[in-house]
């Protein structure tokens, strides 16, 4: 779910001192241009004789330069896994962290921002840094499995084994750079025979989440 480098594209920024306008950035070795976006006809068209650039080699000797940032808001799909389940006591049986195995795919509505700037370091020249955070919100769909056994079925199965489970929910996720975690709310239905006995059948329970981004 990470998108930590700022890409060639569209964004939204406030660098020509107009508030979210659109900007299309165009990355080159020594420079950022950024161009100011017009929308004529129905097609978007680049301002180039209102083009300005930004100054990010890696490394620059002169003064320090303010940060920049960019925004993008985006459809995001995903595939997700949910490592860590904890489900509420219920039916005598206390509280549960699972850690079975799933694989979902979310679905919902991500925003990024991206800063340019730079820090001084030990040698008096100044260095690029250039730092990421996003937040998205969605939903997601999939499936996995569950032990079924006694414990889970008020003594209504005596053998154990694991089940498969259709997984529905809705989840939160901030990123920072290469880091992103999750919290979802889901809740699950066991597809055998033994759903009508299963304790957590349609119950809800808290998730720690953790995708890869498909778009």
């Amino acid at each position: 779910m990470v998108r930590y480098e700022l890409e060639d594209g569209i964004y939204r920024s406030d660098i020509f001192e107009r508030n979210n306008e659109t900007v299309y950035i165009d990355n080159e070795p020594e420079f950022v241009y950024v161009y100011p976006v017009k929308k004529t006809n129905g097609y978007l068209n680049l301002d180039t004789l209102n083009r300005r650039y930004l100054s990010f080699p890696q490394k620059r000797a002169a003064a320090k330069i303010a940060p920049e940032v960019f925004k993008t808001n985006n459809f995001d799909l995903d595939l997700i896994t949910i490592p860590f389940k904890f489900r509420p006591s219920i039916a005598g049986v206390p509280a549960q962290l699972n850690t079975n195995l799933n694989a979902l795919i979310y679905a919902g509505y991500r925003s990024d921002w991206y800063t340019l700037g730079y820090d001084q370091n030990m040698f008096g020249s100044f260095d690029r840094y250039s730092n990421h955070y996003g937040l998205t919100v969605g939903v997601f769909s999939g499936f996995g499995s569950t032990l079924i056994g006694p414990w889970f079925t008020k003594d209504q199965v005596q053998l154990e084994y694991d089940g498969v489970v259709w997984t529905n929910g809705v989840a939160v996720s901030i990123a920072f750079n290469y880091l992103t975690i999750g919290l979802g709310l889901g809740w699950d239905k066991l597809l055998d025979t033994n759903k009508s006995v299963w304790i957590y059948q349609n119950k809800p329970w808290l998730g720690l989440v953790l995708g890869i981004n498909l778009n």
